[in-house]
């Protein structure tokens, strides 16, 4: 039993009506916005929708994004192995020792009306954040001239490059987009609150969701291609001749693809990546729905009907979590036939230390 409900077992009569009468307000006047209201009480735990995976450093997917009201949850970490992730600027991954601070009941503060209402601050602090971290990523006009005209000698080349050169060709350009996700991670708001070993844990569960939603910047739906250092790669080049390696290309694409079409703006995937991030957390369900709120408004902004686009992106998302889990277990089975994959600089420090299974 929660502290919480222990809590409001002792309270008296008259302040346990006190309180529900509150409650019973903060929904109709939620409800009057036409804003969904998912009370405290009504919150239970969603089953994992993936398959127990033997790797320490994997996660189980706490939250069904649930279509209908986008349930979230604050679940605890185990403490994780220290990883020191290097910034753009060379500069090493700052701790904060500050801690999430409870509300004066002993818990989290609830959903009010006012979490609500967009945030124009968070919002703003967020976009700031997103456009600061993945600038340099952005694909301009100059990107674009270049890639136009990618030859296809340089085209032929990536569709003969052997299985062992492929990953780490995809291993760098993941990692680029990696350093760019953890300075985005330590410019959101409340995320350098936590404690070093709870920032690596969040990170290290949904930093594949995050990079696949940045890479969706450098895609371009109509001609179903990617723009990476100024060279174009049409999804055609990629073929891997192992099965599960193609179904696990297939399915990428189609995430990436489907979102991509959503054409969401830079606000739009700031706010999208810090719910994720801090989805988690220890912060507290008032402070993770203020992102989800945020979002849903800033959406609003442009689509009449929200509700269906933010329902779209939480089964995206679900299936990119069992796409990350996957990616795992591949790269264990591209470590068990290329030994030399687990040896120094083989593959970037970072990528390994985040997705290696335990035993590589």
């Amino acid at each position: 039993m929660s502290r919480d409900a222990v809590k409001f077992g002792r309270m008296s009569k008259k302040q346990r009506e006190k309180v529900e009468d509150e409650v019973r307000m903060h929904k109709q006047m939620a409800e009057v916005q036409g804003i969904a209201y998912s009370p405290y009480g009504e919150y239970s735990p969603p089953a994992p929708v993936h398959p127990a995976a033997a790797y320490s450093n994997s996660y189980e997917p706490s939250v069904a994004y649930a279509a209908s009201s986008y349930a979230t949850s604050a679940t605890s970490y185990a403490a994780a192995a220290p990883v020191s992730y290097p910034s753009i600027q060379g500069q090493g991954y700052s701790i904060a020792q500050q801690a999430a601070v409870p509300a004066p009941s002993g818990g989290y503060p609830q959903r009010t009306v006012g979490a609500s209402q967009p945030d124009e601050d968070l919002i703003a602090g967020v976009t700031a954040a997103f456009d600061s971290a993945h600038g340099l990523t952005t694909v301009t006009a100059a990107d674009r001239l270049a890639a136009a005209s990618t030859s296809t000698f340089t085209e032929q080349q990536y569709r003969n490059m052997n299985r062992f050169d492929a990953w780490k060709k995809f291993a760098a350009e993941l990692t680029r987009i990696i350093q760019c996700i953890i300075e985005f991670a330590k410019m959101v708001e409340g995320f350098m609150q936590l404690s070093q070993e709870e920032q690596i844990a969040l990170l290290k569960g949904c930093v594949f969701e995050l990079a696949a939603i940045v890479v969706t910047r450098h895609y371009n739906p109509e001609t179903t291609s990617l723009i990476l250092s100024r060279e174009v790669f049409p999804a055609s080049i990629f073929r891997p001749s192992e099965q599960a390696e193609l179904n696990f290309f297939l399915g990428m694409h189609s995430c990436i693809h489907e979102l991509a079409q959503l054409r969401l703006t830079n606000a739009e995937m700031g706010l999208l990546s810090a719910w994720i991030l801090l989805d988690r957390s220890s912060l507290g369900q008032f402070v993770i729905e203020q992102f989800r709120n945020c979002l849903q408004q800033q959406i609003a902004t442009r689509i009449a009907d929200s509700g269906p686009l933010m329902q779209k992106l939480c089964e995206i998302i679900q299936r990119l979590r069992g796409h990350a889990q996957e990616h795992i277990r591949l790269l264990g089975q591209l470590f068990t036939t290329y030994p030399q994959a687990t040896e120094k600089g083989a593959l970037p420090d970072l990528y390994k230390e985040l997705f290696s299974p335990p035993s590589s």
